[in-house]
């Protein structure tokens, strides 16, 4: 357990590391050692998993890949390969490779994903099994960051990833937000279907068309508020992980969150 100042303070208690819910997974564009070291210091209480984002591992030297893969492994931290990276490796016929290297560089996990191909049928659960095969962890992600999936595909491909194997599914943000829309039923459809702790929801990063801080801290917020404190949630940047963790307990200065901090100590929706 971790010791916090201001333990007299009540507030809406979490699971501790190693989490089986209420995941936080931090984005990682390449952070130099020193700011990593000194996030991880204060804030890797709160992170569970840490993407590489892209291709950047491919152009990171290899020095400086193995010792941020070895800080996020001495805080207790999951590091792992995005899905572009395997798509890219996919098309060249270099998988196999790429599960090698990685396990010599010490990732322990990577993403599957199809935004920018189309997998024939089956090949993505297979993808899924091979990655398992070769003694890395598989998460899936379902949805591309251009089109979109209608809700019965959606499901339907998140049914498969599981089948085969994946330790759990990213579910990618722009499917869900785009052009300022929520897919509510939709989202109420996964809940139904499918175990709370295998589903990580992506919030929309800000390189992507028509996405800023404002309109990610408003996801969030709505994320947590619909599906509770122990969503899991993914591609939190360095500097949102203790605002995240507050959004979680509904401690970040609105009372929206019904099992939140400022709601439970007697705050109506509207105030705080």
């Amino acid at each position: 357990m971790t010791d916090h100042a201001f333990a007299s303070i009540p507030v809406p208690e979490r699971q501790s590391k190693p989490r089986t819910r209420g995941l936080n997974m931090l984005i990682d564009w390449g952070m130099g050692l020193a700011r990593q070291a000194d996030t991880l210091e204060s804030a890797g209480v709160c992170v569970d998993n840490a993407k590489i984002a892209g291709t950047i591992p491919r152009v990171m030297p290899r020095d400086v890949l193995e010792r941020k893969l070895a800080l996020y492994r001495a805080h207790g931290i999951a590091p792992m390969i995005g899905g572009l990276f395997v798509e890219l490796a996919y098309m060249q016929g270099n998988c196999a490779k790429l599960f090698a290297d990685a396990l010599g560089a010490g990732f322990g996990a990577l993403e599957v994903s199809d935004n920018l191909i189309t997998y024939s049928p089956g090949e993505k659960a297979r993808l899924i099994r091979a990655c398992s095969d070769a003694g890395l962890k598989a998460y899936a992600e379902v949805g591309r960051k251009e089109g979109a999936l209608d809700d019965a595909a959606f499901v339907a491909d998140i049914a498969n990833c599981l089948e085969a194997g994946a330790a759990g599914v990213y579910l990618e943000a722009y499917e869900l937000f785009a052009q300022g829309e929520t897919r509510t039923a939709l989202i109420e459809e996964i809940g139904r279907r499918f175990p709370a702790e295998k589903i990580i929801y992506e919030l929309p990063v800000v390189i992507l068309p028509g996405v800023h801080r404002e309109f990610k801290h408003r996801i969030t917020s709505w994320l947590v508020r619909t599906l509770g404190t122990e969503v899991n949630l993914a591609n939190i940047e360095s500097d949102e992980i203790y605002i995240t963790e507050i959004v979680r307990r509904g401690m970040a200065g609105d009372a929206s969150h019904p099992q939140g901090a400022y709601r439970l100590a007697g705050f109506s929706a509207g105030e705080a």
